[in-house]
């Protein structure tokens, strides 16, 4: 058994700057940066002067990937699929920040790739993994909610126009908006633990920023078991994040899950609860967080090297979960679009998302 996964790194964004701060923090285990790359020579100078490993400018360069066990693609959203399906061609293991394509059917394409390669072809979606996320995977699996009568997400998040003012955030073609950029990671929890969804009805709006997309989105959703969800998401809320929260009523009790990351049990109440329980499930089951990207990713990539390492080709959340959250978010794209209410299982996407220049 290798002793650590070999990894090239593509792109050197913002997204980068956090897993740097990961790297560094000595907290994630078994791997080795071997070569970075990105389009722009600027980020290679500052990024040396922390990792000292290769550079190069072209992910297609035969020596940036002839020694990597795993490429992580930090890169621009629209243009993940092209580079993951390269490195799955390779025999590469892949790891892909959110959304891990523009569209479903991509996101299909790179996992029957990946089966067939035999190599992992894996997206963060590390909220998954925060211990208050797994406590209401955990207890919605058990029932102790009971009947479940309303899910609720709600995203208040601050982006200002700079944000925006580059070539890709809030394009259609390259981004979308705050529901595939930001809200998507709460789409998928949403789904994920409370799926299958029927259908959805979707409003969208730009409030305060110009962007070709939305900063405004809300929307009523519509699960399988005969729950209703609500959805409330912006980047137009001022000054500061606010917070990314999960609400759940149930007829045996409720809970919110709250802080800027869906991090931290803000309420925890169930009929004949025990004395003191609300306040024990808040201490175990919550975190203190810098920013809405949490702290999971650390659970995550530890939980990827080590499959690696066994030679194990099943992500913790593999290319056929992204397809299913893109559908969720091509579904609410798609009511916004014509005013309607949309199946999710009728086939209808975006016109835009994806697409539209």
């Amino acid at each position: 058994m290798k002793k650590k996964v070999k990894i090239g790194i593509v792109g050197l964004g913002r997204v980068f700057e956090h897993y740097l701060k990961l790297f560094k923090s000595n907290k994630i285990k078994n791997y080795q940066i071997v070569s970075l790359c990105d389009l722009d020579y600027k980020r290679s100078n500052n990024t040396k002067k922390i990792i000292n490993t290769k550079f190069y400018k072209n992910y297609k360069d035969s020596n940036f990937y002839k020694e990597i066990d795993l490429a992580i693609i930090l890169t621009v959203s629209g243009t993940h699929y092209e580079i993951c399906k390269f490195f799955l061609n390779k025999k590469i293991n892949v790891l892909c920040e959110k959304p891990l394509t523009m569209t479903p059917e991509k996101s299909l394409e790179l996992y029957k790739l990946a089966k067939k390669k035999q190599v992992m072809c894996g997206v963060v979606f590390q909220n998954r993994f925060n211990p208050s996320i797994e406590l209401i995977r955990k207890s919605i699996d058990k029932g102790i909610f009971g009947k479940i009568v309303n899910v609720s997400v709600s995203l208040l998040w601050c982006r200002y126009q700079e944000y925006y003012n580059d070539n890709w955030h809030g394009r259609w073609k390259k981004d979308g908006g705050v529901l595939n950029q930001q809200l998507i990671h709460h789409l998928d929890i949403m789904r994920w633990i409370f799926g299958p969804i029927v259908r959805v009805s979707c409003t969208t709006t730009k409030r305060l920023n110009k962007l070709e997309a939305e900063d405004t989105a809300s929307a009523i959703v519509e699960f399988s078991n005969g729950s209703l969800g609500n959805i409330v998401a912006t980047t137009a809320a001022r000054p500061v994040d606010l917070q990314a929260s999960l609400s759940i009523i149930g007829e045996k009790g409720i809970a919110i899950v709250g802080g800027i990351a869906m991090n931290q049990i803000k309420v925890w109440k169930l009929i004949n609860q025990k004395k003191n329980e609300e306040v024990k499930i808040k201490k175990q089951n919550s975190q203190k967080v810098l920013n809405g990207y949490g702290l999971s990713h650390i659970t995550y990539l530890n939980k990827v090297f080590k499959l690696i390492l066994k030679n194990k080709t099943k992500p913790p959340v593999d290319a056929f979960e992204a397809y299913l959250t893109s559908i969720f978010v091509h579904s609410l794209y798609r009511s916004s679009e014509t005013s309607k209410w949309v199946k999710l299982n009728s086939g209808l996407r975006s016109k835009k998302l994806g697409f539209k220049n």
